[in-house]
């Protein structure tokens, strides 16, 4: 059974290269806008128990999306964008005033190795710590840890700095993924949690 789930694991990791997943907490007075790359996947979960929809905006989305009426608490839909440009999205049942963002995708989101050179995870696999190496970083950075479905499972932002660590101790054993953004520019690798 353990090989079958690291088999399915492994699986997940390698379809995650050719796309990402990025979740929203859809609930009632919320506005969330992303920047995202051409073929990335984006799931809306409801969060609150009252109905809502996910739609796109006529006329202001270049790519149409509808999730139908949807009702429960951890519900979800989700849509792979698939063409360049802004797609602004909203509630049908709550307006645009109350649940609203623009998604927008971007072939250029995707990573630039010369600017940004190449992270390295020291050790990997790990048991509990984790040295994060950016090389030559002078700007704002998040580093960020995904679970195999995409959801952030820890989280820091630093400034001016090439080297951090981070407590891996919380975490079960299993495949992940780091995220290190600097700006618009992002590079992902995984990482094996013993």
């Amino acid at each position: 059974m353990k090989t079958k789930l690291l088999l399915i694991a492994f699986l997940a990791i390698y379809s995650l290269n050719a796309q990402t997943t990025h979740n929203i907490d859809w609930e009632r007075n919320v506005t969330v806008d992303l920047t995202i790359e051409v073929g990335d996947i984006v799931v809306w979960t409801w969060t609150d128990p009252f109905p809502h929809t996910v739609e796109n905006m006529p006329g202001n989305s270049v790519e149409n999306f509808d999730s139908g009426t949807l009702t429960g608490i951890g519900l979800t839909f989700s849509h792979t964008f698939t063409i360049e440009g802004d797609n602004d999205y909203f509630c049908g049942i709550h307006g645009a005033g109350s649940m609203s963002g623009t998604i927008t995708v971007d072939a250029t989101a995707s990573i630039n190795e010369e600017v940004f050179k190449t992270f390295t995870i020291l050790p990997n696999p790990a048991k509990s710590i984790i040295t994060v190496k950016i090389p030559n970083n002078t700007n704002t950075l998040e580093i960020e840890v995904l679970n195999i479905t995409g959801k952030r499972v820890l989280y820091k932002s630093l400034n001016s700095t090439v080297n951090t660590t981070l407590n891996l101790t919380a975490l079960q054993s299993g495949m992940y993924l780091v995220r290190v953004t600097s700006g618009r520019t992002s590079q992902t690798k995984r990482l094996v949690k013993l």
